[in-house]
């Protein structure tokens, strides 16, 4: 008997310990995942982006919208909802709810197939964030396995929390679809959770059961009808009462569902999620899922009339024949800060992340380069002003580099302001030559624009690069010229939040002197003129003080243009457009007269004209160390010398010009001064008894005026003109020969009365000459 009962123990035992094996295969116990805390409190959440006055302007997200929000902030009507609907005893079972299960049970031998869930929120918050939706028994052991495991490490309105901000509610349209509450009250109803009504609360609740069968969009009778037996569920809970129930369930969807279109400001929140991805090291997907607060410099109104600009077709060159349009760009900084206030990447926005133009590409600047290179250099290294004289004449270099003119037109000995404003490309280079191109280097990268060692030789000031330049690089560069010299790097983001509101990033706001104030505001007032009636003169449109530079880059070997530039300043707004096609090739090119100062001018200054509360802020400073003088523009023209102008200087020769401290010109011109009187005239009668006249010339530029007095009689009778120290001599036939005459000489100035105005110096003594008596020779008189 014992020996039978040993065997029947070891048989059971046997059979318990293959049954408990099936139990295990049957459950796949082994491959059971264990809790992971990280699933459910780092869960994906949208990113947020902010202007510069802090107004959301986008919320993007990853392969799932979502925007978390504390369970605080969520109403308790709203909270009840849920509860009524997915789990009226949450906060009384421990993760799974017995008597739950035996309900769902009954249900689903009654109805024979699986027609009723029994799963808790917190197994549901389980499902969600480490289970598939296989319906299984292995699945849902691990299901109410996990979630007793994670009543022990998280509290109940913790769970609730997580719950809320992951279950999904779905879409509208074709929009993305909501992940968490606070996702779906702004897809549905416009306003946050915290903002949610008993109604609107109830729907929520009740479309997560299915959230495209129920959808309030496609279905809205089978989600009122499902949102009313909400209502119904938590009056019989005792959530609310059945009056408060009732009038709820009276109430429309009253959605308010937001039109599905083109995403506002798309260039520049491209450039804002590439530069966040830059600044944390982050892939594009985790900036979308971590749910960062990016904080951007953008100038909404600005960025608007930028991109209503752009629409219109206008405002750009025509496209090839084969109907490829030409491209632009256009970048906007602050100009004490860098930041980016605008940016425009292309003339249509048709694809996320697609090329920006504005940050991306590399093209050549040509003339638009040579204000913060060459001329950048001259002046602050070498101390040339705006009234220095340089040949613009056309020179043969090493290794035969030739640079011409456009339009073949050379000017001989001009001022840096108009080899500058004008754009002359023979007297940038040989200015170049003057100074080395290493100094010339030197100041371009110093002002922020990056060179290839290949970059070491003349045409480098004309803006031949072996990269090229961004149009966001080439605003950039210009920042000192606008904000007295000092280069803060162009950027998008002020400031990163972390979704737990951790500061990942601020912007440092760090600053660098690259040119002295005195240098930056020479170079700014030479491309005023350059605004006002040189190269950019387009920029004169705005109305209010703008400095600026052009640039054209020709095709080479075949006819047209490749790229056009404008680069337009004031005190607070620094703009740089860029047009040209993507690939340029002959069939694909700008039209010859389709130059810097056409399109792109136009553009900056339409936009810069739209912006005026921002970009209009008066002239430039003049800094301390600088001085205007008034300057004869004769003298620059003739002498090659700044020399002061005179009372009698005429307007359209007066020039204010800007020197420092220490280089004002001292000496007035020479040409408009009152004539000085002749001292030494004589008068005597020549051999055929005629008077002549003799005196010594003072000055060029001066009409002698020879006047004659005959009696009463007064009368200018001739006028000389003779170099300094020369001899003038004058016989007045027209003299009678019996009649005694007085002479005199009037110094009138040249110019000035050539012009219509007659400025005269004293008139010099007067001399007489007496007939010869009759019969004078007869008794030797």
């Amino acid at each position: 008997m014992k020996k039978k009962l040993k065997w029947i123990g070891i048989g059971i035992g046997c059979a318990a310990i293959l049954g408990l094996a099936a139990l295990i295969w049957a459950l796949d116990i082994p491959h059971w995942q264990t809790l992971d805390l990280n699933k459910i409190q780092n869960y994906q959440q949208a990113a947020i982006l902010f202007d510069g006055n802090d107004k959301e302007i986008a919320v993007l997200a990853g392969a799932q919208h979502r925007r978390a929000i504390a369970l605080e902030e969520v109403p308790q009507h709203v909270r009840d909802a849920f509860l009524a609907a997915e789990d009226a005893r949450f906060y009384e079972h421990r993760g799974t709810d017995v008597w739950r299960i035996g309900g769902a049970l009954l249900a689903n031998m009654r109805s024979g197939e699986y027609s009723q869930g029994a799963s808790t929120i917190t197994q549901q918050l389980i499902k969600l964030t480490h289970l598939t939706s296989e319906k299984s028994l292995s699945r849902k052991a691990q299901e109410a396995w996990l979630a007793l495991q994670l009543e022990r490490e998280m509290n109940k309105d913790e769970i609730l929390e997580a719950y809320l901000n992951i279950v999904y509610f779905g879409g509208a349209g074709s929009g993305v679809g909501a992940y968490g509450i606070e996702a779906a009250a702004q897809t549905f109803f416009q306003k946050s959770a915290s903002e949610l009504t008993l109604a609107e609360g109830a729907l929520l609740a009740a479309v997560i059961k299915s959230p495209s069968g129920y959808s309030p969009i496609d279905h809205p009778e089978k989600a009122l009808e499902r949102r009313n037996h909400v209502l119904q569920a938590m009056a019989e809970y005792g959530y609310i009462d059945e009056p408060q129930s009732q009038a709820a369930q009276q109430e429309p969807l009253a959605l308010s569902v937001a039109a599905i279109e083109q995403l506002p400001y798309g260039w520049y929140i491209d450039a804002a999620l590439a530069e966040a991805e830059s600044l944390l090291s982050l892939s594009a997907d985790e900036i979308l899922t971590g749910g960062y607060r990016i904080y951007t410099a953008l100038d909404a109104q600005a960025q608007a009339s930028a991109e209503a600009l752009f629409q219109n077709g206008a405002n750009f060159p025509d496209p090839a024949e084969d109907g490829t349009p030409a491209q632009a760009a256009l970048v906007a900084l602050d100009s004490e800060s860098g930041a980016v206030v605008a940016l425009i990447g292309g003339r249509e926005y048709n694809i996320r992340r697609g090329l920006n133009r504005a940050t991306q590409i590399a093209r050549q600047p040509g003339s638009a380069l040579k204000p913060v290179s060459v001329y950048a250099a001259a002046v602050d290294a070498m101390g040339y002003l705006p009234t220095s004289i340089v040949d613009d004449a056309q020179h043969t270099y090493a290794g035969g580099y030739t640079p011409g003119n456009a339009g073949g037109q050379y000017y001989g000995k001009v001022t840096l302001r108009e080899a500058l404003s004008r754009s002359l490309n023979a007297a940038t280079v040989e200015l170049a030559n003057r100074i080395g191109i290493d100094t010339v280097r030197m100041y371009a990268q110093r002002l922020g624009v990056e060179l290839d060692e290949a970059d070491r030789n003349l045409a480098l000031a004309l803006g031949s690069m072996t990269q090229g330049l961004s149009p966001l690089s080439l605003a950039n560069a210009y920042l000192p010229l606008a904000n007295g010299g000092m280069w803060s790097e162009a950027h998008v983001i002020r400031r990163i939040e972390h979704a737990d509101g951790r500061v990942m990033y601020e912007h440092p706001g760090q600053t660098e002197r690259v040119l002295s104030q005195q240098s930056a505001y020479m170079l700014v007032n030479m491309l005023e003129t350059a605004a006002s009636s040189g190269s950019a003169r387009a920029l004169s449109a705005t109305g209010f003080p703008v400095a600026g530079k052009t640039g054209t880059v020709e095709m080479g070997n075949v006819a047209g243009n490749r790229d056009i530039w404008t680069v337009a300043c004031t005190p607070t707004t620094v703009v740089s457009v860029w047009m040209g096609f993507d690939e340029p090739d002959a069939a694909h090119a700008l039209p010859e007269g389709t130059g810097g100062s056409s399109y792109p001018a136009r553009l900056a200054a339409q936009f810069l004209a739209e912006i005026a509360d921002r970009a209009s802020a008066g002239n430039f400073a003049l800094p301390a160390g600088v001085t205007q003088a008034l300057v004869d523009g004769l003298a620059l023209e003739e002498l090659h010398q700044p020399l002061l102008a005179t009372s009698l200087t005429p307007k359209e020769y007066q020039l204010v010009e800007i020197f420092p401290d220490g280089k004002v010109p001292r000496e007035t011109s020479p040409y408009w001064r009152i004539p000085e009187t002749v001292t030494d005239l004589q008068a005597s009668l020549s051999a055929e008894g005629r008077p002549e006249i003799r005196f010594t010339a003072l000055e060029e530029g001066v009409d002698y005026v020879i006047m004659r007095t005959i009696q009463q009689e007064r009368r200018a009778i001739a006028t000389l003109q003779g170099a300094p120290g020369e001899t003038l001599t004058f016989v007045d036939e027209g003299a009678s020969s019996n009649q005694a005459a007085k002479y005199s000489i009037l110094p009138r100035h040249q110019r000035l009365y050539e012009m219509g105005r007659l400025v005269t110096g004293d008139e010099s003594e007067t001399v007489s000459v007496e007939p010869r008596r009759q019969w004078s020779w007869f008794f030797g008189g």
